[in-house]
């Protein structure tokens, strides 16, 4: 009887935990839908200054992960339930897989973050440039949200605004966002002859500061998923090998 309650224990386990997978894959792929269903609409989204590329890429990837979770996790809950050694063992093998690649893009982030963080300084740089673009409203409130609540000007200072396509039009001009006093209205035109009206620091370490901020919430819901994904492989294993054997012994 022992025995019999403890292969029951450990078909529980198994569905426990993979319905909190199950969960979590819908959470995320929920938030990828509702990113990009919002990636045009959101005012001040201060992604959007790190590459219009990655921005699109994040949500996309939500959503692929997301459903490949919840597939996943609904697949080890029908396999402990009917107790299907293949799928069980399908299920062990993609979630290997994945834990595989999580750890690896780990690897990779840290082995090459000087990397990112040049690229996300030539990203900050290039969507400027995207300023006033009528096709890009959303990316100029989320500068001028930044340049105002952050006190800051530019990527790394106010000049960076000379070189931009905006700045071209605009000779010696800056955004008027960068203005200490926003009611000034001629502060922003004299820019270049009396920068002493506006913010002279760049933004690019308020946006850095901001990313590292969201990627460590990130990283401390990674770590309760990558614990429910351990703790799912180990039991679903558990009960494979129980499968396997058979359940005579239980009787």
């Amino acid at each position: 009887m022992a025995g019999e309650y403890g292969y029951k224990c450990l078909k529980f386990m198994v569905v426990f935990f993979n319905l909190l997978f199950w969960l979590a894959g819908c959470a995320l792929f929920g938030l990828g839908i509702w990113l990009l269903g919002n990636k045009g609409e959101v005012a001040g989204d201060y992604t959007k200054l790190a590459g219009s590329m990655n921005y699109k890429a994040a949500p996309i990837l939500c959503v692929v992960i997301g459903a490949v979770t919840v597939v996943v996790a609904f697949m080890a809950c029908c396999g402990a339930i009917k107790e299907n050694q293949c799928m069980l063992g399908s299920y062990f093998a993609f979630v290997l897989l994945i834990f595989s690649l999580e750890i690896t893009a780990i690897v990779l982030t840290y082995v090459y973050r000087e990397q990112i963080e040049k690229n996300l300084r030539g990203d900050i740089q290039e969507t400027l440039n995207e300023y006033k673009d009528h096709d890009h409203e959303s990316v100029t409130r989320a500068i001028d949200e930044i340049q105002a609540s952050f006190k800051c000007c530019g990527n790394y200072q106010y000049q960076d605004w000379f070189n931009t396509t905006w700045g071209e039009k605009n000779k010696g001009s800056v955004p008027r966002s960068c203005c200490k006093d926003p009611l000034n209205v001629t502060c922003s035109e004299q820019a270049s002859r009396d920068p002493t009206k506006i913010y002279k620091g760049g933004c690019y370490e308020f946006v850095r500061k901001y990313l590292l901020n969201n990627l460590h919430v990130i990283s401390g819901f990674g770590i309760w998923i990558a614990v429910i994904q351990i703790m799912g492989m180990i039991f679903a294993l558990c009960l494979c090998c129980q499968i396997r054997y058979g359940n005579d012994t239980y009787v």
